[in-house]
């Protein structure tokens, strides 16, 4: 199986997981059907409340429609289920970085960070270090955005990742000269 909103190529979806019922929401998500998304991810934390993938969705579905602050707290309820999970925890990370707390985000992405070599948690990469990245830029921390974009294109290249990295790269030349 390699469809990766059913589980690892190496793990088959155990029936009554909601694995299915997850995926079936991004699914329905991606076609362009959000209430319908929210309501199959509703029936599965109905049943499941605590299902971090579930919580997962639903709080970057409400991140995007700019409901941060119902969005961090099922990031919250994500990482209470699934302490050890660098998607959760740059999900609270990403969460914190929309609400101007970039100090408490960057901690979380950290976490986030230091977990990639556990399990399935390398998949979150790109993500953790985008995330980092962006929290160090608001704090306006350039070098350490860069080294940290630089390492983690060494560890995972992503088209994404060297955007920010340029973006960072451009607005410490920027600063530098302001000091001037």
């Amino acid at each position: 199986m390699s469809d990766p909103a059913k589980g690892s190529p190496t793990t088959a979806p155990v029936p009554g997981d909601g694995a299915e019922q997850l995926s079936r929401s991004r699914v329905l998500l991606v076609s362009g059907k959000p209430a319908e998304a929210e309501a199959v991810l509703e029936a599965l934390l109905a049943e499941q409340p605590e299902h971090p993938g579930a919580l997962l969705l639903k709080a970057d579905m409400l991140l995007e429609c700019r409901e941060r602050e119902g969005a961090l707290g099922l990031y919250q309820r994500a990482v209470a289920a699934a302490p050890r999970s660098s998607e959760a925890l740059n999900g609270l990370a990403r969460g914190l970085h929309a609400l101007g707390r970039d100090t408490e985000a960057l901690a979380a992405a950290e976490e986030a960070r230091k977990l990639l070599a556990e399990g399935d948690n390398f998949r979150q990469t790109a993500p953790v270090y985008l995330t980092a990245v962006w929290c160090l830029r608001e704090l306006r921390r350039y070098r350490e955005a860069l080294a940290l974009a630089e390492e983690g294109l060494i560890r995972c290249p992503d088209a994404v990742l060297a955007h920010w990295a340029s973006v960072v790269e451009e607005e410490l030349a920027e600063a530098e000269k302001e000091r001037c």
